[in-house]
């Protein structure tokens, strides 16, 4: 497997290809066989929805050996995962649920999935990170019933967390103190476009992304908003670490959560 990065490269394509009506996979025996789409199916949409309704279902999840191949498995998962991401809006809930149903059928498809499913949406360097398809797959998986009992508990809190304050959603309002040492509420800022900077004072990794945003300032009509967290900050937007960092358009709509420096750089510039 080369990595992250060239996965990332190779997704476009991918996904341009089952769209646009290339042919399926040779018969090579460890290449994903991607679905045929059908010559009726013209309107870009209708064509992402048949191809993420019908994406595994030349798939084998019973051989460990095509699991475990890097041009199977791994990669057949990651360019379903970006087109979930990008063009999931009609079908994505329904063709997750779908997938997991056919993927928890045999014990090494649930166990390669699961590892898959953390590996590339629970972080937030991953190239296909997004937590919507992420709460999507963690509460299908939650409702399998070949899930035992533990991990469905697992799942369900996942998906929970993943589910707070997505993009297009307004952001969870609360009071801080700003540096000014006066008390402020987020809504109090709903008029402007704004970044949240979560920092922990004793965190030296948050010292260095603060030092980063000051040498690489944002657009003068973005309020960038440094907040101390709390216990309570760290429940109510389900923080993984320190720093983290949201962008927000007016109205206090998430456009950015959890946002990288590079996310940052680009975030606002429409």
């Amino acid at each position: 497997m080369s990595g992250r990065s060239i996965i990332d490269k190779a997704v476009v394509l991918l996904a341009a290809a089952l769209l646009w009506g290339a042919a399926p996979a040779s018969a090579q025996y460890d290449a994903f066989p991607y679905p045929t789409m059908p010559d009726s199916l013209r309107e870009p949409q209708a064509r992402a929805d048949y191809a993420l309704m019908h994406y595994w279902d030349n798939a084998n999840f019973a051989d460990s050996t095509l699991l475990y191949a890097a041009n199977y498995g791994e990669q057949g998962f990651v360019n379903f995962i970006d087109l979930l991401n990008h063009f999931g809006k009609n079908v994505g809930e329904a063709s997750a649920r779908q997938f997991i149903n056919k993927a928890w059928t045999t014990g090494v498809a649930r166990r390669r999935f699961a590892a898959l499913i953390d590996y590339y949406l629970e972080v937030n360097d991953s190239p296909v990170h997004n937590d919507r398809t992420y709460a999507w797959l963690l509460s299908a998986a939650a409702d399998n019933p070949n899930t035992g009992a533990t991990n469905r508990e697992r799942y369900r809190f996942k998906a929970k967390q993943a589910a707070i304050n997505q993009p297009g959603d307004t952001a969870r309002d609360f009071s801080f103190k700003g540096d000014d040492g006066r008390m402020h509420r987020l809504s109090d800022y709903r008029d402007q476009r704004v970044c949240l900077f979560f920092y922990d004072p004793d965190c030296e990794q948050c010292h260095t992304t603060w030092a980063w945003l000051q040498a690489n300032p944002l657009p003068a009509d973005i309020k960038v908003l440094r907040i101390r967290v709390n216990d309570a900050l760290f429940e109510l937007y389900a923080l993984k670490a320190t720093p983290t960092m949201y962008l927000l358009d007016k109205g206090n709509v998430v456009v950015l959560k959890e946002a990288t420096k590079e996310q940052l750089a680009t975030g606002f510039t429409r």
